[in-house]
């Protein structure tokens, strides 16, 4: 579970990030968003609570998947990413759809409330144990639904993060690693990789049996993220989590790492100019028993 000054932290970084974040025309959240209602076997008349919703990512897929005959509810503990949710939930007219402030690591509804609860992108941040996944099971209906998805950590065994194109990983991990230790939120999904509950199908299993949950089921898989030029991959980081990275960085050496990460990522050009990159995202389901 973070701690108050990691909240703090993680609500100061999404305020500043929300007015670009998934607006980059590089398609990534929107993918992954769309891809786990799927998993999750969301269906007609549901009641859903997103957690870490973002500007929507899942939150509309849910919306349709679930019908005007269910409900979705998303919170965010940005003030700015629910704004700026909001006001898609009014261009799109979605009566059964409301976003408000909360901190997602202890959502306040009672017991029994939801059919399902999803997080796109977002638990893998605050989740380290069973403890921490608790909350979610106590949310739930006998039988609801538990999913999320996260950028895949089974390569950080390895040394490496599979966020970062191969190209760049050993550039840019070292960085990563010292915004982590500093800002203390993230530490432990990295330092001891062995004992991160993402870095491996078998110890997330584990993690959510802990928590209570039955019928656990893992799944990776890669979204091709493609940019027209090794600037757009950066300026794309800039507008996700990664931004609390690059501010860390001394501004005249930000600007050499940039430049480097760019010149690396243009080498991938296809004869088309554009340049792929695979992203694994694992996407992970659980249901709560039935009584």
């Amino acid at each position: 579970m973070g701690n108050a000054g990691n909240t703090e932290e993680m609500h100061d970084l999404f305020n500043k990030t929300a007015e670009a974040y998934d607006q980059s025309g590089v398609e990534f959240f929107g993918p992954i968003g769309r891809r786990l209602v799927e998993f999750s076997e969301i269906s007609a008349g549901n009641s859903v609570l997103d957690v870490g919703s973002g500007r929507g990512a899942a939150l509309f897929p849910a919306a349709a998947a679930v019908g005007e005959g269910g409900e979705v509810v998303g919170i965010d503990i940005s003030e700015e990413m629910v704004k700026y949710a909001l006001e898609g939930v009014r261009e799109r007219g979605l009566k059964h759809v409301g976003v408000s402030v909360m901190n997602g690591q202890r959502p306040e509804f009672e017991a029994d409330r939801f059919d399902a609860v999803i997080g796109s992108c977002s638990l893998f941040i605050w989740v380290k144990t069973a403890e921490d996944v608790r909350p979610y099971l106590e949310l739930l209906r006998d039988g609801g639904r538990f999913a999320t998805a996260a950028p895949s950590f089974f390569s950080t065994a390895q040394g490496k993060w599979a966020l970062f194109p191969e190209i760049v990983n050993e550039l840019l991990m070292p960085y990563m690693l010292q915004s982590l230790k500093q800002s203390g939120a993230y530490d432990s999904q990295f330092a001891n990789a062995g004992a991160n509950w993402l870095a491996t199908a078998e110890s997330i299993e584990k993690t959510l049996v802990d928590a209570g949950f039955v019928d656990v089921v893992v799944e990776e898989k890669d979204l091709p993220v493609v940019v027209k030029s090794g600037e757009q991959w950066v300026e794309f980081t800039y507008t996700t989590g990664m931004r609390g990275m690059w501010e860390r960085i001394e501004e005249n050496e930000r600007r050499e790492v940039a430049a480097e990460v760019s010149r690396r990522l243009d080498t991938l050009r296809d004869e088309n100019g554009i340049i792929t990159v695979p992203v694994p995202i694992v996407y992970i389901r659980a249901n709560a028993p039935k009584v």
